[in-house]
């Protein structure tokens, strides 16, 4: 049974909405009754609905900001701290056990009952160094920074086979005191500190090093050696010499602590002299030229001062040598 054109016509409409076009009725052309031609348009759609087509849609994808580093990234970012390297580790505690050895007491009072021994050293206020020569499992497993060619290399190379002696070991004080950028800079660098020493301790020893011109105060040094069973037999075998200060003096005369601290230096025995008899001839002026009295403020401000002279010239010959 055939349809009426008119529903016909609704029908076309229908299917072509539904295919995206749209059905335009005019013109049309009848002959005989029957339409001849119709006009099929597409069917518009919004620009806006594109662009959101276009650029919307589907999940995030991965590495954007704050999203999750791929394996590779991730792997070149990561950095052996280094209280983690095994080598470092190894000369961190064979220092401070060497250190309590020879002394009967440890290096500093934190590292009595710490629970990591070189992670303690590292962040320890007193400097500490070792002096030896490289080893191969050292420089790898510090992750040293490799040379950019070949001639960097020789460079390098060369500088190592004429230098006496290299730190194998630096925590962060000593970083600080001897001028160094980081840690990798300091491992493998030239000492001017000596390897080694007839003693096997020694302390009160001042001596210029690093990289810019500081003097060590009152440091103490020690012989390190690792013990081994090689062949059934006990060897000894010698890793270098430690060092370790509380305090330096820089290039321009002033006391320096680990943490940025610095401050005028001590006078000596003959500073403290001098200045005590130039004071007292100030009092005697006072008096003998100018005729002031005891109670007057001048002469009591200049005895004063006298008087404070003379009682560090005290404390200083009570302290230890």
């Amino acid at each position: 049974m055939s349809l009426p054109w008119s529903r016909r016509v609704i029908l076309l409409a229908l299917l072509l909405h539904q295919t995206g076009h749209a059905l335009s009725l005019a013109p049309i052309s009848w002959r005989g009754g029957r339409a001849l031609s119709t006009t099929v348009q597409p069917r518009h759609v919004s620009p806006t609905l594109l662009a959101k087509k276009k650029g919307g849609g589907g999940k995030k994808k991965k590495g954007g900001k704050g999203g999750k580093q791929s394996g590779f990234a991730w792997a070149s970012s990561f950095e052996l701290k280094p209280w983690e390297s095994s080598a470092l580790r190894e000369i961190a505690v064979l220092g401070c056990r060497t250190f309590q050895t020879r002394t009967g007491k440890p290096l500093h009072p934190a590292l009595a009952d710490a629970a990591d021994v070189p992670k303690a050293l590292w962040t320890l206020p007193v400097a500490c160094v070792v002096v030896g020569h490289p080893t191969e499992a050292a420089s790898s497993d510090a992750q040293l920074p490799a040379a950019d060619d070949a001639a960097e290399v020789a460079a390098a190379d060369s500088t190592a086979a004429a230098s006496e002696a290299v730190y194998v070991y630096a925590n962060l004080a000593a970083i600080e005191a001897l001028g160094f950028a980081d840690w990798q800079s300091a491992i493998g660098a030239p000492s001017a500190l000596p390897e080694e020493m007839s003693k096997k301790y020694e302390s009160g020893y001042s001596k210029k090093a690093g990289l810019r011109p500081v003097t060590l105060l009152d440091a103490s040094r020690w012989v390190l050696e690792k013990a081994a069973v090689e062949g059934g037999k006990l060897v000894t075998s010698r890793v270098g010499l430690c060092y370790a200060w509380s305090e330096w003096q820089d290039e321009d005369g002033f006391v320096c602590e680990p943490g940025g601290k610095r401050r005028t230096p001590d006078p000596t025995p003959e500073e403290l002299a001098a200045a005590i008899e130039e004071k007292g001839a100030e009092v005697r002026r006072l008096k003998e030229e100018e005729g002031l009295g005891n109670k007057d403020p001048q002469v009591q401000e200049a005895v004063a001062a006298l008087l404070s002279l003379k009682a560090a010239a005290e404390e200083l010959e009570k302290s230890p040598a």
